[in-house]
């Protein structure tokens, strides 16, 4: 990587993370804790963090201050589901939260800011051509729009000023604690219940939490990050059907993939009100991670297959342990 104490006059020695407890957070600790003095933003103290890290704890963004020798801010926290689907709750922290956040950061002179949005920003589906960061944006729910709104907020703030900004699009992040629908999906895996992919070739793109926090990594360092948009993904797109094949072969399971048609299942779930989850399950979610590629020579670490079987295989210990 290369060295930026002549781009900075400074190396980008401290960083401050926010969602630092969260699933997302605590892998990125691990990856930069040995490299860089971290702030760890977090609601409550935790005993998962490595101890070097500073914690600060803060109710929300409105409350904090960040230090003046902080050079990076990586914005990870955010609520992505409420009971209530509240949309006030969305805006109040996923875009004015955000927006109080990047304030203290130019008041603290922070000479990078990453946020971490989401590749719904672009849509929920591709219909033969691949995401890229060119596309019109196409949010269709409330976590995705207050993403999207946040991001314009934070460039509008951002611009003809000293701080860069750098927002990253990430995809399903899986890894065998992965919390959400993975979680739900890894259980029925293990389970051995019978799953309805057996015709399903779609074609989706997934991120490994190590390609992830590698990639955070590689925009805190590199230069050629700066005030960029980047839509991120493993290199490899799989099927529904390979995903589940490659985590049941990683817990050592046969699980029974039923040959079921899909339209019929398009009909049902659109019929009950569950059209996302079928595109979810059963549509396209292609990504070109060129650029990210191209402009930080990086390449993802780690294959899809490979990983998707190691998490499986420590999903399983976990449990069986």
């Amino acid at each position: 990587m290369k060295d930026l104490s002549k781009l900075w006059g400074c190396r980008m020695n401290e960083i401050l993370i926010t969602g630092a407890s969260g699933f997302v957070g605590r892998y990125l600790l691990n990856e930069i804790a040995q490299s860089h003095e971290v702030i760890a933003c977090v609601r409550k103290k935790s005993n998962l963090l490595p101890s070097s890290v500073q914690q600060i704890i803060i109710n929300n963004f409105f409350d904090i201050t960040i230090p003046q020798d902080v050079d990076v801010v990586v914005h990870l926290a955010a609520v992505a589901h409420n009971k209530n689907n509240d949309i006030d709750e969305f805006k109040k922290i996923n875009v004015d939260g955000t927006l109080e956040l990047a304030r203290k950061a130019l008041q603290a002179n922070v000479k990078r800011f990453i946020f971490m949005s989401s590749i719904g920003v672009n849509g929920n589906s591709t219909h033969g051509k691949a995401f890229t960061e060119q596309d019109t944006p196409n949010p269709i729910n409330d976590y995705t729009i207050s993403k999207y709104r946040a991001e314009i907020a934070l460039e509008e703030l951002f611009k003809d000023t000293k701080t860069d900004l750098v927002i990253i699009r990430s995809p399903l992040i899986y890894a065998h604690d992965a919390p959400g629908n993975l979680a739900s999906l890894l259980k029925l895996i293990y389970m051995g219940l019978p799953l309805p992919f057996g015709c399903t070739n779609n074609k989706r793109s997934f991120i490994s939490i190590h390609n992830l926090v590698d990639f955070i990594h590689h925009c805190i360092n590199y230069p050629s990050s700066i005030n960029e948009t980047f839509v991120i993904a493993d290199n490899e797109k799989i099927s529904t059907k390979q995903l589940v094949a490659s985590i049941s072969k990683g817990m050592d399971k046969t699980n029974l993939l039923l040959p079921l048609p899909t339209y019929p299942i398009k009909v049902a779930t659109n019929f009950i009100g569950k059209k996302t989850l079928y595109e979810k399950l059963f549509g396209d979610l292609e990504i070109d991670n060129t650029k990210a590629k191209k402009a930080l020579n990086w390449q993802p670490p780690v294959d899809v297959y490979t990983d998707l079987e190691k998490a499986g295989k420590k999903y399983r210990k976990h449990l069986d342990d």
